[in-house]
């Protein structure tokens, strides 16, 4: 996925890709280890603001997933949709990194391209990953598992016997008058 920049006619471009998940191969590597698989299609939209040798570029990223609770390990479905904001500078214009220079905090977010193309697949794989949830969760109220006996408490209720929690603060929350 790249565009080239004489594409950019009077300075924006708008764009639709609709990819199959096999071409982001950090989406193939998830889908190797079982923690999400992405279904096809995967759909793509960005629009290019190009301003002077700086491109701005706008998208948006739409996919469903399938992923296992954090919570009760039950397999769910989950639509992915995140806006995003990316630039693009020629390579030239950045700091020579072979030698240690310290960079300015709007550098850091900076994508370099050269030869008037951009490269596209790696940002948009990127964005796709940090869309992810760290802990997905099934349900927002997702109930999880019986520490006990392991039953889905989403399904069914257990009979095991709750333990009080003891904690160790629970003194001091009676000194104000409250409970713990």
């Amino acid at each position: 996925m790249q565009l080239e920049l004489k594409h950019i006619r009077g300075g924006e471009l708008e764009q639709e890709y609709s990819c199959h998940p096999k071409e982001f191969p950090g989406l193939v590597l998830l889908t190797g280890v079982g923690d999400s698989v992405y279904r096809d299609p995967v759909l793509v939209k960005l629009r290019f603001v190009q301003s002077g040798r700086l491109i701005e570029v706008s998208g948006y990223v739409q996919a469903t997933l399938d992923l296992i609770c954090g919570c009760c390990l039950s397999p769910f479905t989950f639509d992915l949709a995140e806006e995003f904001a990316l630039s693009f500078v020629p390579e030239s214009t950045l700091p020579d990194l072979t030698t240690e220079v310290e960079l300015e905090t709007d550098e850091l977010a900076l994508i370099p391209y050269r030869e008037d193309r951009l490269e596209l697949l790696v940002p948009v794989q990127e964005q796709l990953l940090m869309a992810v949830p760290m802990h997905p969760l099934c349900l927002d109220d997702c109930k999880g598992l019986c520490p006990d006996c392991g039953v889905d408490l989403n399904k069914t209720a257990c009979h095991c016997e709750k333990k009080v929690f003891n904690s160790k603060f629970g003194d001091l929350a009676h000194l104000k008058g409250r409970e713990v």
